[in-house]
């Protein structure tokens, strides 16, 4: 933690990256509210040759005029110089990075229109330029920071942690893929606490990245088309868009990349990329606002999509074989039928399934540690140190649930009881006739809880009629 302090302080780091704004992503102003990659192109967006010439190096935007784009300094502004092309001339790419020359002059589309002297400039010399200033760009906040920033006053696993702080991240698109990454969660714990934990997460970002934007916007008078190239959902998510985002994994909205953070039911949970379940004992939201971390996030947010790290195709098939083996070992060890790694099913062996899944996060990992590049060693460690362990442990409790509402009913809720002890017992219950069951002492070290937690929950489970008590000190499940 000390070492964590002194690094802060020692770094070097933008003075302003903690400001407060609540400008939205594509209207904010020059100065702290941009990023400092977007302050460097603004210092050399506009180059003056001679007498009415300029030079502009910046992003395409198109507009409703056909014969006008917009150049901006950074893909997510909304606001620059307006270039005209002739008829004769193509227009280069939208959301392109291109080096224009051309004169200053009157757009002829406003002034015919309505008679409205709107400043353009020619496209006597359009050339695409390669983004080799992404090379020269200071990390953005690492995950590690980026999750200690987001969920300060968050009680969960760290590991759950990290993967909500990825949302953020995001991840590229992979052989036409939407991008992005979605984590699905069960709601053990108190549904009010998590859909807080929701609320503050979509908050933190401007509305425009949560699903409030225009396709359109009124920039002096010309209508600028806006870029759909990342948004962030959290809560509750229709079942079709989850279906597509998932299954199909493609936006029926359009955009490059969608990061969804989403409450699921029985029926959905097995659709996100990684399903967790946040359990009563060790969960909490305290209160805070949202909107006094959004532009620090954001600045990270936005850096992080300028990255899109490169796998080989050899390493992609060897990880999916390592997947699958993996797979099929967590069907054997929870006794699921074949079905489980169906299409859908919460075991998807289907290349657009959990081995899609572990690409996604070891993207967005590599995105987070400013990597261009990821190798076999980063997906085999995207699902052994992360998915594989959250599948695991979202088996275990989802399926205890669910025998514990078919044994006891919906009179005694499983949210009442401490799942590590709840699990402890049930792992450690042999269900053999007679057999006296484990002591206190046995289920206190496996559910690696205080003695006198484990005999409090364990007191009030035999109160709700769901555990007895054969002989004083040992404990077995109804």
């Amino acid at each position: 933690m000390t070492e964590d302090l002194y690094r802060l302080i020692m770094e070097e780091r933008d003075r302003l990256s903690d400001a407060v704004s609540s400008s939205d992503i594509f209207e904010r102003q020059f100065g702290s509210e941009l990023a400092a990659w977007e302050l460097r192109l603004q210092r050399g967006f506009r180059e003056h040759v001679t007498g009415r010439t300029y030079r502009f190096h910046g992003f395409v935007h198109y507009t409703r005029d056909s014969s006008l784009i917009m150049l901006t300094p950074s893909p997510w502004l909304v606001d620059g110089v307006l270039v005209y092309f002739r008829e004769d001339q193509e227009l280069p790419p939208a959301g392109g990075y291109v080096d224009v020359v051309g004169r200053r002059i009157v757009a002829p589309g406003p002034l015919q229109r309505n008679n409205s002297a709107l400043e353009a400039f020619t496209a006597d010399a359009v050339q695409i330029t390669p983004l080799d200033f992404i090379e020269e760009i200071r990390p953005p906040l690492s995950l590690k920071d980026l999750s200690s920033l987001l969920f300060e006053q968050v009680g969960m696993a760290e590991a759950s942690k990290r993967v909500f702080a990825q949302l953020f991240v995001s991840s590229p698109p992979f052989e036409g893929a939407v991008g992005g990454l979605t984590a699905g969660i069960q709601a053990l714990a108190s549904r009010s606490q998590v859909r807080r934990l929701m609320t503050f997460m979509k908050h933190v970002l401007p509305p425009t990245l949560r699903g409030q934007w225009r396709v359109y916007r009124n920039v002096r008078g010309v209508k600028v088309s806006t870029p759909r190239i990342w948004r962030l959902d959290a809560g509750s998510v229709s079942v079709s868009r989850l279906k597509a985002l998932c299954l199909k994994r493609k936006d029926p909205l359009g955009f490059h990349e969608v990061s969804v953070g989403a409450m699921t039911t029985p029926t959905t949970s097995s659709l996100p990329d990684v399903p967790m379940a946040l359990t009563s004992e060790d969960f909490w939201v305290e209160t805070r606002r949202a909107e006094e971390l959004r532009l620090p996030i954001l600045k990270s947010a936005i850096t992080f999509q300028l990255l899109t790290p490169t796998v080989h195709r050899r390493s992609v098939d060897a990880a999916t074989k390592h997947i699958l083996g993996r797979l099929e070992h967590l069907q054997e060890s929870f006794e699921l039928g074949a079905s489980a790694l169906s299409r859908g099913s919460l075991l998807d062996a289907d290349a657009l399934g959990r081995p899609l899944s572990a690409l996604r996060l070891a993207r967005s990992s590599a995105r987070a540690k400013w990597n261009n590049k990821i190798a076999l060693r980063d997906i085999k460690y995207a699902w052994d140190r992360v998915l594989e362990p959250a599948l695991a442990e979202y088996i275990e409790i989802t399926s205890l649930k669910q025998e514990a509402d078919a044994g006891w009913g919906d009179s005694r809720r499983f949210e009442r009881f401490n799942t590590k002890v709840l699990r402890a017992l049930k792992r450690l219950d042999s269900g053999k006739s007679g057999d006296l069951g484990p002591s206190l002492d046995e289920i206190t070290a496996e559910a690696s809880v205080a003695r006198h937690v484990a005999a409090t929950e364990l007191e009030k489970m035999k109160d709700a009629g769901v555990v007895y008590e054969p002989r004083p000190g040992h404990y077995r499940l109804v």
